[in-house]
Order: C-alpha cells, then structure tokens, then sequence
C-alpha cells in the first residue's frame, strides 16, 4: 500500500468520517464533466461565476429599499417586518433546499431554479397593487436569492482545490463589495430619490437583469455536461434514454432524493419556532407576547414538527436534509456552533447599533450610512486578506480560526469603552476589529467545513453551515430587537423622569431626535441609550466566547491542490497520487 494510501485510510478510519453510501447524479455529473475543460471554458466558467456574483452582491445591498419604499406608500410600513421575518425564515429553508436540488437534479438545474424564482418573484414586486402581492413576490424572491447564495459556493466548491478555494470564495462573495459599497447608494438615490423612476422599476430592472446575468453560468454548466456526455464521460452517471423508468417513478425517487417531506417539517419548524419570536420582539413588533397565537405556535412548533423531523430524518429518509454521518463529524458541529453563535452574538451587538449612533453623535446621515457598512467592507477585506496568504504558504486553517475568534471578542468588548464614551475613533475601530475576526472566521469556518467530508457532502456541510448562520441572525436580531424595545423606554423613563411616555415613545421610534436635545437633557438622554447598549453588549461578548472555545475542536489540515482532506482526490473524482502533478508532498504532513 502507498503511503497516500495508508494516509487516506487514515482519514477514513476516524470516527467523525463515515462513507458514502451512494453518490448522487449532480456530484458524479461535475465530476465527469472536469475532463472537458480547456483554458477557454474555464475562463468562461470563471467569468460567468463572476457575473453571477456581481448581480447577487448587488441585489443584496439594494433590495431593502426597495421593500421600505414601496410599504411606505402602501401606508403600512410596521408590516414591512413581517415581511423581513418571513423571507429570513425562507432564506434559511432555502440553503438545505438547494443543497439537495444541486446534489439530486445538478448545479446547473439548481441555478435555473434560482433564476426562476428570482423572475417571478420580481415581476410579482415590481407589478403588485398591495402589500399581499409584495409579500408574496418577496417570499418568492428569497428562495431564488437564497438558492443562488449556496449554489455559487457549491459550484466554487466543485471546481477550485482547498489551496485556491478561500480565494475564489471571497471574491465571489465580497469582493465586489468594494465596487458596490458606492455603487449601491447611488442607484437607490437614482430611483427612489426626487424625481427618480420609483422602487417598481427597481425591481423590474433587477428581473430584468438577472437573465443576463445568470444565463451564461447556466449555459456553461450545461454545455460542459454535453460535451462530457458526447466524450463518455457521464456513463455510468446517467442512464441511456431506453432504461429510463417511467415519469412517475422518476419523479417519486426525485422527491426521495431531495428529501421533500423533510424539508416541509424543516420549514415547518423554523417558521413556527422563529416567526413568532421576531414578529412579538423584533424592532417593529406587529403583535405582542401576551398574544396566545404567539406561544401556541412556538409548542407546536417545539412539541409537534421538530420531533416529527428527528423521527422522519433518523427513520425514514433515504436522503436526509442533514445525514448522520454529518452530525457525527465534529468539524461539522463545530462550524455550525461557530456560525450561529457568532450571528446570535453580531446581531446583538450590530442590530439596534444604526439607531444608536443616529441618537449619540452628531454624524450627517451619509456618514451613518457609511459607518453601518464599515463592518462589511473589513469583513471582505481582512477576509480576502487571509485567504490569499493561506493559499500561498498553504498553511492550516485552524489556528488562523482560533486566533480571529479571539479577535472578535476583543472588537465586541471594546463596544463597552465607545458606548460610553461616544468617541468617533472607538466606535470605527470597534467595526474594523470585528470585521478582521469575522472575516477570517467566516471564510476558515467554510473552507473547513468543505474539506472535512468527501465531495457528497460538500453541498450539505455547506449548506449546514450558512443554516446556522441564518438561523443565529433570526435569533440575534429578534433578541436585539426585544431588548432595546423594552428596555430603552424604561432608561429614558430613570434618567428623564419628567418626560411622558408619549415623548419617551418618540425618543425610542427616532433616535435622531435626541440631538434636538440640549444641556443636561441630551447628556442624560445619551446616559439612557448608553445604558441599554450596555445591556445588549454584556450578552454578546458571553456568547462570543462560545464560537471561540469550539474552534478549538476543528480537525486542521493544510489547503493543498486536492479537493478535501477526507478522500484525498483530484477534482475530476480521481485518486491523487503521489507522483502525480495535482497534489504535492505536503499532504502527508496534514494534521486532522
């Protein structure tokens, strides 16, 4: 036996990596399809992943305001979170849906879906006469929104190595964050500004413009799968048109695949467990606790459909939403404690942070704006940062996760020193400490969690992890949202005794109020969001430290021209070799 061999053996035989039993159409199809590409195509497929990144980035920075605009002048703005609540409950469903959709159909057919989704979703937006319709458009927008996020991680994933795959992940993902952090104010100023063409036409462009943008990924893949079929490379994947089984059986076997009955109690699920959550605590809450809707919906979801997704996932299904070799793998669960932990507690910290500094400093409202978005822009960077270095040294990843944890806690307790003392400095370093863990966390997390698992599971330990993430930013934000609803009254009501709570009411509904404030008024309103600030930063710092002490159950491996650490193959679906070209010595020195 070789000694890659005996290194890969070694991978298999430990107790977090279970086999495969069988893998499914859509992995085998790209890896087959590897063969066919020339210099070209690739620069074709590069360039279309591109694309479609740009128009998802973009649509991302922009798609609020079009929502915000268009329920203020249906005259029902307070809906406008329910709206939100719903989509980041979908938004979450959707990662798992996809994941299986690029396994069970291919990549191609998963974007296509997307593309769908992302038309009809728009056109419903850009052409409703009421807020039924929008809510509906918008429902359906986020599963194309959501399905193209995981299916362009999934697509890097297929044909980039660990060594280069944190690179193309960041680009694709925040890279064009540096174009679209001016770009995105100018358009919304455009439509929505005086004399401005209105937010229907920021969605009936957008409809537009996703035709163009993700039709040329699609074509690629598909052409790609064509040539593989036409050279043989997809025998054995695909069967010939005469052994095909009849419609029915194929859809049946699809629906097993993609595992639709326990997707339903997923979403059925999160949506009773969550939903109440952020429409009776979130910032623009349209119920309250006191509603019994609220806690009946929360047992049903808790007593009836989650056991009935643990029984039907452990019992029942041939494909899980989540298998059971993932939930035994440890990288896995550490990356998913890791990425709702961190959102739960970025949320706390960053989901009232707009209205604080719109009450506490005198900044022009560019500035706020700006200020909001600093964060992601360090994100992007220091994560971009980090990934060209580890490609370059083809260092390990684990330490590098540790190490930017750290830092997040320290970004997140230096908040104490700004909230109190207002300083413009200490309030931006705050934001670039947290965007210089965050950004090395989020791209070690991923990269991690892809090269843990054979290439099967890459779709579903991808999609496991940005679940996580969604599920921990519902949780943070709705929390923020409780908190600072309920307490900052309550320290505007101590400092300011002698204001009424109507004042107090406007006060906590438009921050930006409080610097009509003069003297011992505006030092005491300030004393009052500083405080409740404080009440949100002490759970956020506690449960940052969660993240940082699971990093450290990570299994490390180097970031080499392989396509995971687990089957040691080339990305083809190949066996690497010792003497071959496409994997190097280092391997064998690989700490997992």
């Amino acid at each position: 036996m070789s000694t890659l061999d005996e290194k890969a053996e070694f991978y298999s035989s430990e107790e977090d990596v279970v086999a495969v039993d069988g893998t499914q159409s859509g992995v085998r199809r790209i890896e087959a399809i590897q063969s066919v590409w020339g210099t070209k195509s690739k620069i074709a497929l590069w360039v279309s992943v591109a694309l479609a990144s740009y128009m998802y980035i973009l649509d991302n920075g922009t798609n609020w305001a079009w929502g915000s605009y268009a329920t203020i002048q249906f005259g029902h703005y307070q809906q406008f979170a329910a709206i939100q609540c719903a989509t980041s409950i979908l938004l979450a469903i959707g990662k798992p849906l996809f994941a299986k959709l690029t396994d069970a159909a291919g990549r191609a057919e998963a974007i296509a879906f997307a593309l769908f989704f992302y038309v009809l979703g728009y056109i419903i937006n850009a052409t409703t006469p009421n807020m039924v319709g929008l809510g509906a458009g918008s429902c359906i927008w986020v599963l194309g929104f959501s399905g193209l996020q995981i299916a362009l991680q999934i697509v890097i994933a297929d044909v980039s190595t660990l060594r280069w795959r944190p690179i193309i992940s960041s680009l694709s993902t925040g890279g064009w964050y540096f174009i679209n952090f001016y770009a995105n104010g100018q358009i919304t100023a455009k439509l929505t500004g005086p004399g401005g063409a209105g937010w229907r036409w920021g969605y009936g462009i957008y409809a537009m413009c996703y035709i163009p943008a993700l039709t040329p990924i699609i074509f690629v893949l598909l052409w790609a799968q064509r040539r593989a079929r036409a050279q043989g490379a997809l025998a054995g994947v695909e069967p010939e048109a005469e052994a095909k089984p009849p419609f029915a059986t194929r859809a049946r076997e699809f629906l097993q695949e993609v595992d639709a009955v326990g997707l339903f109690f997923l979403a059925a699920t999160l949506a009773l467990i969550f939903l109440p959550i952020v429409l009776a605590g979130g910032s623009y809450a349209t119920t309250t606790w006191k509603d019994p809707a609220i806690p009946a919906m929360m047992v049903i979801g808790g007593v009836v459909t989650l056991p009935a997704f643990i029984y039907w996932e452990t019992k029942r299904a041939t494909h899980p939403v989540i298998p059971w070799r993932l939930l035994r793998n440890r990288t896995i669960l550490a990356g998913c404690t890791i990425n709702f932990f961190d959102f739960v507690s970025f949320y706390l910290t960053y989901g009232q942070l707009y209205g604080f500094v719109s009450a506490t400093t005198q900044w022009k409202i560019s500035n706020l704006i700006y200020y909001s978005n600093c964060q992601s822009l360090s994100l992007t960077f220091f994560g971009l940062g980090w990934a060209i270095i580890a490609g370059k040294f083809k260092t390990g990843y684990k330490w590098s996760l540790v190490a930017a944890l750290a830092i997040r806690i320290f970004g997140v307790a230096l908040m104490f020193y700004a909230r109190a003392h207002q300083n413009t400095a200490a309030l931006v370093m705050t934001q670039i400490i947290q965007g210089l863990g965050g950004g090395i966390a989020a791209v070690a997390s991923q990269i991690g969690a892809q090269g843990a698992v054979p290439h099967q599971d890459v779709a579903l330990a991808t999609a496991a992890l940005l679940l996580s993430a969604e599920v921990g930013g519902v949780v943070g934000t709705a929390a923020a949202g409780a908190i600072w609803n309920n307490r900052l009254p309550v320290e505007i009501a101590k400092h300011l005794p002698q204001l009424n709570s109507t004042e107090i009411a406007g006060y906590v509904g438009a921050p930006t109020l409080v610097r009509l404030l003069t003297g011992e008024e505006y030092t005491q309103m300030l004393s009052a969001y500083a405080s409740t600030m404080r009440i949100l930063l002490i759970p956020g710092v506690v449960i940052a430290i969660i993240p940082f002490a699971a990093a450290f159950f990570v299994k490390d491996f180097r970031l080499l021209e392989i396509q995971n650490a687990v089957e040691v193959k080339t990305l083809d679906g190949k066996r690497a070799q010792n003497a071959g070209e496409s994997i190097e010595p280092e391997v064998l020195d690989a700490k997992v």
